[in-house]
């Protein structure tokens, strides 16, 4: 399944400018997005992990790195914010 993330994220975006990947196949995003989807939920399980607590840490941690009053309108890496 790693795979066919990794087959997804390039095949559908890769070597493409930003406005042709809004063309992008909404029936086949959708596939995709499934099955990526289903794939992390199946492996946070696996993992006895909780997928709620998972993305709110995430969500802080980003919340820390990219302060909005530093990071807001800027595409920056939190390095050179």
């Amino acid at each position: 399944m790693i795979r066919k993330i990794w087959h997804w994220r390039y095949e559908l975006f890769l070597w493409k400018k930003e406005s042709q990947a809004e063309e992008v196949n909404p029936e086949r995003l959708k596939e995709e997005l499934a099955d990526v989807l289903t794939y992390s939920l199946l492996l946070a399980e696996k993992h006895h992990l909780d997928i709620f607590d998972i993305v709110l840490e995430k969500i802080r941690k980003n919340g820390e790195k990219y302060p909005v009053e530093k990071a807001k309108g800027t595409a920056k890496k939190y390095t050179e914010l």
